[in-house]
């Protein structure tokens, strides 16, 4: 049912009392109709079915996750060939090709192959009759011996019922083991692998007005088959369009005033250094990046928990851009920011830029009670290697999971070589803040006089201090000769554990880890090396207030009931060391490690660790001093450097980082299987780009960085550029964006293609030099439309506009709508970064971890800073293709389908802007005549004045309603351009 309000009843209005306001359903025909008379020009450009995209690609329909089995479910991606080869495949082989297989086919049915699958066996179609058997209802039953797990039947069950996808085999003989290397040398051979093909410039012909070299590429490719590029687009319909391709925002009548009065020749070229320069450039471009990290703000599942702070990455990729940070630093600082000598930190915010840069690796969706923690930390790692391969390289690592790649020459090795990598790394949520001013104030504190370290009763000694693994007989020993000393700290701790943060920083004569030995107000962190779990109790010795001690399990962070939550336990008993003890008997032979958090003001101190078959008995004596407090210190002047300390802690920015661990290899997964393990696999890079092996202690993440943006700098390159054009045209100079290797497409202008890219490098990286080389071009100005003297040349030769003879009609992405809604109604909040603003969410969203819903307007805030919450995404971004955020989309469906058009008449958001949009009319031009307001609508919504025939039907459409009803009427008009194909383009 409609949610517009019901509009039957009859009323007098006035001296017309014969008036009557006509029904909901009328007024939608009227709207209809007004449509088409108002607008029945830019509506022939855009008809139902037209192509928003090239003909050759599929128009997938705004599916029904509850209906579409190929719709992406809440922490599913879609069911296509990557899933396939990820989740598939592996249960084929595992449970299936055993007896089913070219040698042995039982039942005649083969199970190794495409061709063996669309062939069937005895008794019919294998994607008819595998959906029953696998079930076991009917008398054949696979496997015999019982029902597949729950997890993989489903899996399954999904494949076959979105027409089971399968890739084209690849020759046997082609298929490595994984244990071994990889060969295929056809493979790297391919295009993207190449070094630059260095080409020169095509001369461009004698009298042609365009000096770019891309056109002149673009233009030999065209006069090659008889074609020639479209006329120059007019000067209205260009600064449209590259106010939407740069800012995402439409341009103001007063700024259209001025450009089509402006003669001057580089009159164009200053509106792009004026929009490369506006802030908002940051916002339009930001929403195309975290498209490909899978942005989100919480974890997707069950629960739908929060990603604490993840809007701040958010902020640092609008800052990055905004800044034309090198791309190459860019990437460096995501990869491996934490590692590098030289962090950046914003002057606004204080931020350590370069740190929060990291919280790359953390934006995926995660499970809190996953029943195998080790396949859950396979799956997350998995994601990591998927979102990287495809976002920088444009490749589908993932798929070597399992076997060796199918297309591309990438081995199993290689996958867990970067594997070893990830799992090496560690999740921090902490201070991201500069560090320097809480420097100088602990300096001036430490000046004063030193902090005492320890109380005379305290268990610091001579011979602890000198740093003995096993300390001197204590009340308990007896357990102590029964258990094995993991930990007991002395001097040396700092050589095995890893400290984070201020409050343990290193300062002269401490025996062991207390964050609060300088100051109460400090937050740190301290974490374990990884072990190997081989007795039932973890046993800590600690001490503190308002802290927390936990077991990271497989990297497991959402630690909660029913099954991890004995794992997080707090410290808030005080300055006593007493017996921390973890059960960790449901895990025998799992890696894991310790942390213990102080996030301020508060503290933890740790005297001692233990593995043990049986817990301690309670022993109480030892204590640690109360860390220095303002409320509890005497001395004036340390008081009030400890009050500037606590103020200056307050509030500091924090965000979910990368930290590096203890550096380790991993074994090949056999299948994709955590738990059948082959060789190991030392860390490193893609062999096909050869690089150093990683040697350091650490992770290798800035070995890592160094190889990305070394040998595979040329396809890292390529990438990039051809996301920068595919968003200026509608389709990149490769139409795979995320997929550059032999399953994907060609490029259509591989020339030009290596030409930009070397031209990025050579810019020094920078993005915002390219969008002004592309938004300069002809190519880019050309008009949407194809002149009528090549128009049936073009239709027989370049029917998809590959070899771009005109400029490609684009649809705005569904937040791009929504803001151009907010600009033109004028309810715009142009306000830059900040917490996220919760999402507007309708009666009929509910579920499991279902947040408030959030203001109607979003507080009018732009798109990119509603909170993208995975499991309650807006119904009019959905409608409008916005993607599931679970992994790298580089380009978004465009489907054009009848859920749209209901969306944009009976979504509240439309009306209600309307209305905004009416009233500030009424406000700003109260006594204005009908043209006039109706020339400052067409302007804003169109860049362009209404035709005579516009303004008639205009002025059909609001006689129908009564002089006191003036308002009413004027929001209608406006609900009715808002429903216009032409505010939802650009040509």
């Amino acid at each position: 049912m409609s949610s517009a309000p019901r509009l039957s009843n009859r009323r007098s209005h006035g001296k017309n009392p014969s008036w009557t306001r006509p029904s909901w359903p009328i007024r939608l025909g009227i709207g209809i109709l007004a449509s088409l008379c108002l607008l029945g020009g830019s509506l022939t450009e855009v008809k139902r079915g037209d192509s928003v995209q090239a003909a050759d690609e599929p128009r997938p329909p705004a599916a029904n996750p509850a209906t579409s089995p190929n719709a992406p479910l809440p922490s599913q991606g879609l069911v296509n060939e990557e899933y396939f080869e990820k989740k598939v495949r592996p249960i084929l082989v595992e449970r299936c090709q055993k007896c089913h297989n070219s040698q042995k086919a039982k039942g005649g049915l083969q199970l190794d192959s495409r061709a063996g699958f669309l062939r069937g066996g005895d008794s019919g179609p294998a994607l008819n009759l595998l959906p029953q058997v696998l079930q076991h209802n009917g008398d054949i039953r696979m496997p015999p011996q019982g029902k597949l797990p729950q997890s993989e039947l489903d899996i399954l069950l999904r494949w076959l019922a979105a027409g089971a996808p399968w890739p084209q085999d690849r020759s046997p003989s082609a298929t490595p083991s994984p244990s071994t290397p990889h060969t295929q040398t056809p493979a790297r051979t391919h295009w993207a692998f190449q070094p630059f093909q260095r080409s020169s410039v095509p001369p461009i012909p004698s009298g042609t007005p365009i000096q770019n070299p891309i056109d002149a590429f673009v233009l030999a490719r065209l006069q090659a088959v008889g074609l020639n590029l479209a006329p120059e687009a007019d000067k209205a319909t260009l600064l449209r369009r590259v106010y939407f391709d740069l800012i995402g925002l439409p341009p103001s009548p007063e700024e259209l005033d001025a450009f089509l009065k402006d003669s001057h020749p580089d009159a164009y070229d200053r509106v792009v250094d004026r929009l490369l320069a506006s802030p908002h450039y940051g916002e339009r471009w930001a929403r195309h990046w975290l498209d490909l990290v899978r942005y989100a703000e919480t974890y997707g599942h069950e629960f739908d928990f929060d990603i604490p702070d993840a809007w701040r990455y958010r902020d640092y990729v609008i800052r990055a851009f905004n800044a034309d940070l090198p791309y190459d630093r860019f990437l460096r600082e995501q990869i491996a920011g934490d590692l590098l000598d030289d962090p950046r930190y914003d002057p606004q915010t204080g931020s350590n830029e370069s740190l929060l840069a990291t919280a790359f690796w953390w934006l995926g969706d995660a499970v809190h009670s996953p029943v195998d923690s080790r396949m859950d930390f396979a799956d997350r790692i998995d994601n990591q290697i998927d979102v990287f391969g495809k976002a920088i390289l444009g490749l589908t690592l993932g798929c070597a999971r399992c076997h060796d790649h199918k297309f591309d020459p990438i081995p199993s090795r290689d996958y867990y070589a970067l594997f070893g990598i990830l799992a090496s790394s560690r999740f921090h949520y902490g201070d991201i803040g500069d560090p320097r001013p809480l420097e100088r104030l602990l300096n001036d504190l430490t000046a004063v006089r030193p902090p005492d370290r320890l109380q005379e009763h305290s268990v610091s000694s001579a011979a602890e201090r000198s740093g003995e693994t096993i300390p001197p007989p204590r009340p308990g020993s007896a357990w102590r000769m029964r258990s094995k000393a993991w930990e007991h700290f002395g001097a040396d701790w700092r050589q095995r554990w890893d400290a984070i943060g201020l409050g343990l920083r290193p300062v002269g004569g401490e025996g062991f880890p207390h964050s609060g030995r300088e100051a109460e107000a400090l937050s740190a962190a301290l974490r374990s090396p990884t072990f190997i779990i081989e007795h039932r109790y973890l046993v800590l010795r600690v001490a503190g207030r308002q802290a927390q001690a936990r077991l990271i399990l497989n990297g497991l962070q959402l630690i909660r009931d029913p099954i991890y939550g004995g794992l997080a336990k707090r410290i808030d008993h005080g300055e006593e060391f007493r017996w921390l003890v973890f059960d960790l008997h449901l895990w025998p032979g799992q890696p894991a490690y310790v942390e213990l958090l102080d996030n301020g003001p508060g503290y933890f101190a740790i005297r001692e660790a233990w593995f043990a078959d049986t817990p301690p008995a309670a022993e109480t004596g030892e204590r640690v001093l109360r860390p220095p407090s303002a409320a509890l210190e005497k001395d004036p002047h340390r008081r009030r450097c400890l009050e500037l300390l606590e103020a200056a802690c307050r509030n500091r920015p924090r965000a979910p980082v990368m930290r590096d661990g203890p550096g380790g290899n991993e074994r090949l997964f056999i299948r994709g299987n955590p738990r059948q393990l082959g060789p190991e696999v030392p860390r490193g890079f893609l062999s096909l780009f050869p690089a150093p092996p990683v040697t350091s202690s650490g992770s290798g993440r800035r070995e890592l960085a160094d190889a990305v943006l070394g040998p595979a700098r040329p396809l890292v390159a390529r990438v990039f550029v051809n996301r920068l054009w595919q968003h200026h045209f509608g389709r990149g100079l490769v139409a795979t964006p995320d997929d550059f290797g032999a399953h994907g497409e060609a490029p259509t202008h591989p020339e030009l293609l290596d030409w930009l890219a070397e031209q990025f490098i050579a810019s020094g990286w920078s993005i915002k030099h390219m969008h002004r080389l592309i938004v300069r071009s002809r190519t880019y100005r050309q008009a949407s439309q194809v002149p009528a003297a090549q128009a049936e040349l073009a239709r027989r030769v370049d029917p998809n506009n590959h070899l771009l003879h005109r400029q490609n009609l684009r649809r705005l992405e569904a937040e791009i709508l929504r803001d151009a809604v907010l600009a033109v109604s004028g309810r715009l909040d142009r306000r830059l970064g900040g917490p996220p603003v919760l999402p507007y969410l309708s009666e009929q969203q509910v579920g499991r971890g279902r947040p408030p819903s959030g203001p109607l307007d979003g507080q009018g805030r732009r798109s990119i800073y509603l909170a993208v919450r995975r499991n309650f995404l807006p119904a009019l971004f959905t409608a409008f293709d916005y993607p599931p955020p679970f992994t790298t989309v580089g380009r978004r469906s465009v489907s054009n389908v009848p859920t749209q058009a209901l969306v944009l008449w009976n979504n509240p958001f439309f009306r209600e802007q309307a209305r905004y949009w009416a009233e500030r009319l009424h406000r700003e031009q109260p006594h204005a005549l009908l043209e006039q307001r109706l020339q400052q609508m067409y302007l804003a919504a169109f860049a362009r004045r209404p035709t005579p025939e516009e303004v008639q039907a205009a002025r059909y459409f609001l006689q129908q309603f009564p002089p006191s009803e003036s308002l009413t009427a004027w929001t209608e008009l406006a609900h009715v351009l808002f429903n216009s194909k032409e505010f939802l383009f650009i040509p």
